[in-house]
């Protein structure tokens, strides 16, 4: 007579967390207050075909003309703004770094 097969202790963990773990993520979710299968859709892996259809659709016209000139001159303003805060940014940094150097060079000194 053949002997029945017998469950280690690791086979039970590893078939309580493939359960467990879905659970804890989807009540998490709930519990911060977003939809966690609104997410597991947006995963790459999970999309139909409709999305990838969709998706293709949106890039196969790059180089059409842009119907609404003001959104882009906006958004193009606002980037140039952004860059000058980042660039007035670096500057302080590397002032504070020349700082810190010249401390650290009197220190030495000392």
């Amino acid at each position: 007579m053949a002997q029945k097969y017998k469950m280690t202790g690791c086979a039970k963990f590893f078939i309580f967390l493939i359960i467990a773990v879905p659970l804890a993520y989807i009540g998490a979710s709930y519990y911060n207050g977003s939809d966690p299968f609104a997410k597991i859709k947006e995963i790459e892996i999970f999309k139909t075909d409709k999305d990838n259809s969709l998706k293709d659709d949106q890039t196969k016209n790059i180089n059409a003309p842009v119907v609404n000139e003001s959104t882009l001159k906006k958004e193009l303003e606002l980037k140039n703004e952004e860059i000058e805060f980042l660039n007035k940014k670096i500057k302080k940094l590397e002032d504070l770094v020349n700082q810190q150097k010249e401390e650290l060079e009197k220190l030495r000194k000392k």
